[in-house]
């Protein structure tokens, strides 16, 4: 499964485009995963957050079998490309 996570200022604000709240994203994302009941969707945002930093931009992740495999973070604040 992979996903566009857009952050502000830090905070998730949407899942490849479209906006919505923390509680949503995190839905959005175990739903995508098909783990319904699982704390992976809260687990990919913390992790996307800590690779982004308190800025904002975009993080491409990839979930595969309950891990987040893939991380792509791309933001204007950054000092670093990390777009591979």
């Amino acid at each position: 499964m992979h996903a566009v996570l857009t952050f502000d200022a830090g905070v998730p604000v949407a899942v490849d485009g479209e906006t919505m709240t923390v509680p949503e994203a995190v839905r959005e994302l175990n739903f995508r995963a098909g783990v319904i009941r699982s704390s992976l969707g809260s687990v990919a945002l913390r992790v996307a957050r800590a690779a982004l930093g308190p800025g904002s931009g975009e993080v491409d992740i990839s979930l595969h079998e309950g891990r987040v495999v893939g991380l792509v973070c791309r933001s204007e604040e950054s000092l670093y490309d990390f777009a591979s």
